[in-house]
């Protein structure tokens, strides 16, 4: 089971860390110095995040959250909450237009018309995978867009799989067994979290 993010009364970190973290090897010569790099795939974002004097209630919310979760063994949902919609124009019903793509790039179709629809920055989700622009991308009279993206496709999403780009999700795993928090005057807690996507 992939649990949905708690809904708190409050929700404002006084700290939120979001990071893609890419999967290189390096291999240094012992003679010359010299250093050769190796991308491999399986880059995944992560987020650490720290939530002070919550109330209550939210406090009890939070940990029984972090319970079910029972250390990494279980998944959530989470989007990047310091930028939950794009500053692009977005809109539309976009889809993916064509099968079999991969890599860094999609052609989609669906947006609204001559517009830039995500800006360079904005994320978007496909095929249950959260990705970030690298580059403006405007659309055609007829709403096709063209979209790239970092981390690469994992897997090639379906012909006509629908994209998100309010609030778009990925799926994170507790990056330790832990699950800790402190409180103050027997009232306030606080949260200290930190998770790596997993699928």
């Amino acid at each position: 089971m992939i649990y949905s993010w708690p809904n708190l009364n409050k929700f404002e970190p006084s700290l939120w860390e979001w990071s893609l973290q890419s999967n290189t090897q390096a291999f240094s010569s012992p003679l010359s110095g010299s250093v050769q790099t190796l991308e491999m795939p399986g880059a995944r974002w992560r987020v650490a995040f720290q939530m002070n004097a919550m109330s209550a209630a939210d406090s009890a919310l939070l940990r029984s959250f972090l319970a079910k979760l029972r250390g990494q063994s279980g998944r959530f949902y989470l989007h990047n909450m310091a930028q939950p919609t794009p500053r692009g124009a977005a809109g539309g019903t976009p889809v993916v237009n064509g099968a079999a793509q991969t890599g860094a790039s999609l052609a989609t179709s669906g947006w609204p018309a001559s517009s830039t629809v995500l800006k360079e920055g904005d994320f978007f989700a496909v095929n249950g995978e959260l990705k970030m622009a690298t580059a403006d991308a405007l659309s055609t009279a007829g709403g096709l867009a063209t979209l790239t993206f970092e981390p690469p496709l994992r897997s090639s999403p379906g012909n006509g799989l629908a994209i998100t780009t309010t609030k778009p999700l990925a799926t994170f795993r507790l990056e330790d067994d832990s699950a800790r928090w402190s409180t103050v005057a027997g009232a306030l807690s606080s949260f200290a979290i930190s998770a790596i996507e997993a699928w």
